[in-house]
């Protein structure tokens, strides 16, 4: 199954182009790159300047998809190991 804006948060982000657009910290802001790995609170991005490990709460990602669609993701909704979080059910978003 493709991943698509209405399953994204039932896939692995892994592999995918992800950029920070909210934090709390203002200096996360921006950074972007490709999602190298995920733990239950953090997603790890490697950028131009290196890898970069960033808390998942109080986040909002942009990830771009497979199939050239944009999504944004509010990290507080992915706070879980990843492999717990394919398999927990999500109310319709």
């Amino acid at each position: 199954m493709p991943r698509t804006w209405r399953n994204i948060l039932r896939h692995e982000f892994i592999g995918l182009r992800c950029e920070v657009v909210d934090s709390k910290n203002k200096c996360q802001v921006g950074i972007k790159g490709v999602v190298i790995d995920e733990t239950r609170n953090t997603i790890v991005i490697r950028t131009k300047r290196g890898d970069k490990r960033i808390e998942k709460r109080g986040r909002v990602f942009r990830f771009w998809l497979d199939d050239g669609s944009v999504v944004d993701v509010n990290g507080d909704s992915i706070v879980a190991r990843p492999e717990d979080r394919i398999k927990k059910k999500f109310r319709k978003w």
